[in-house]
C-alpha cells in the first residue's frame, strides 16, 4: 500500500498486515510524508483514524540526529527539511516541549 526508500532502507505499510492489526487491536502506524497517511486513509475508509504530528525545530532534529550516531546526518536533515508539516493532522505534538509521557496522554484525551 505504501513504501518509501530512504537511509538505505526501504520502509512499507502492508495492506494485509494492518488489516489484521485492525481485527487484534488498534495500531500505531508510523509514516513521514502526508501522502503515506493518504494513502492509509483510502486503503481503509472505513477506519476512523486520529493523525498525530510529531514535530520539532530543526536545530533540536539535528542535535538528537547526530546522537543517535547513524552517520547520515546530512541525509536524515535533507528528509527533514522536504518533510511537510502534516496539514491534516488532527493533534500537532512539539515534541521539543513536550515530554513522551505528555504526548501519550494528549493523544489519550483527543
Amino acid at each position: 500500500m505504501w513504501e518509501n526508500q530512504r537511509y538505505g532502507s526501504v520502509y512499507v505499510v502492508d495492506a494485509h498486515g494492518l488489516h489484521r492489526q485492525l481485527h487484534d487491536g488498534i495500531p500505531v502506524v508510523h509514516l513521514g510524508q502526508a501522502e503515506a497517511v493518504e494513502a492509509v486513509r483510502n486503503a481503509f475508509p472505513h477506519v476512523q483514524w486520529t493523525v498525530v504530528a510529531l514535530t520539532c525545530p530543526r536545530d533540536v532534529a539535528q542535535r538528537r540526529i547526530a546522537q543517535r550516531r547513524t552517520g547520515d546526518t546530512v541525509e536524515r536533515l535533507r528528509a527533514w527539511d522536504e518533510t511537510e508539516p502534516l496539514a491534516l493532522a488532527d493533534l500537532t505534538i512539539d515534541t521539543s516541549k513536550v515530554s513522551a509521557d505528555m504526548a501519550a496522554e494528549l493523544r489519550d484525551v483527543s
